[in-house]
């Protein structure tokens, strides 16, 4: 007999792997680091729950884990993503569902977890994106208040990860998933 539910987490500056082990904790599911995932690994479970980080708008990992969900035998796939939005920001956390799931966007639970932004454990790349992206906002002119907070955002590594975020996906997956 297959067990329910397993977390299979990506995770660059922490923040991913932070809320993975708490769902794990409220949930009794194991953890496994993306970098050891397989469609076997994942087929000894009926569900998989994949977390990553919101990346240049794109749910990073997100075509491979999907490519290995419909080799294994696992039957549902669960996403959340990670990110700098704040769960406020509600249209475009929208339509950075929408555009990573498009159609499948009904058929694929998926959660965003607030989280934020850590420089200190950024690769190169990122922070070398991040701080074009600062750049152009400190040149641009006629600021919108979202321009602003964005602004104001990405100026430093920030927490603003919490364990309330987790209780929507931990109650759908119920409190005991194994």
């Amino acid at each position: 007999m297959k067990d329910n539910t397993i977390i299979i987490y990506k995770s660059s500056t922490g923040f991913t792997k932070k809320y993975a082990q708490m769902i794990s904790d409220e949930t009794g599911c194991p953890l496994v680091d993306f970098k050891n995932a397989t469609a076997k690994t994942m087929s000894a479970y009926e569900r998989v729950v994949f977390g990553s980080r919101a990346h240049a708008g794109r749910i990073d990992g997100y075509s491979k884990i999907k490519e290995m969900f419909h080799k294994s035998a696992a039957r549902s796939l669960v996403l959340f993503v990670t990110g700098a939005m704040p769960a406020e920001a509600e249209d475009t956390i929208k339509a950075f569902w929408a555009q990573n799931l498009g159609s499948q966007q009904s058929k694929i639970p998926h959660f965003y977890l607030p989280a934020g932004l850590c420089y200190e454990r950024m690769s190169l790349p990122d922070k070398l994106m991040m701080k074009a992206a600062a750049a152009m906002m400190k040149k641009k002119k006629d600021k919108t208040v979202e321009d602003l907070e964005f602004e104001r955002a990405i100026a430093g590594s920030y927490d603003i990860s919490d364990r309330a975020y987790i209780e929507p996906l931990v109650s759908f997956l119920g409190r005991s998933s194994r």
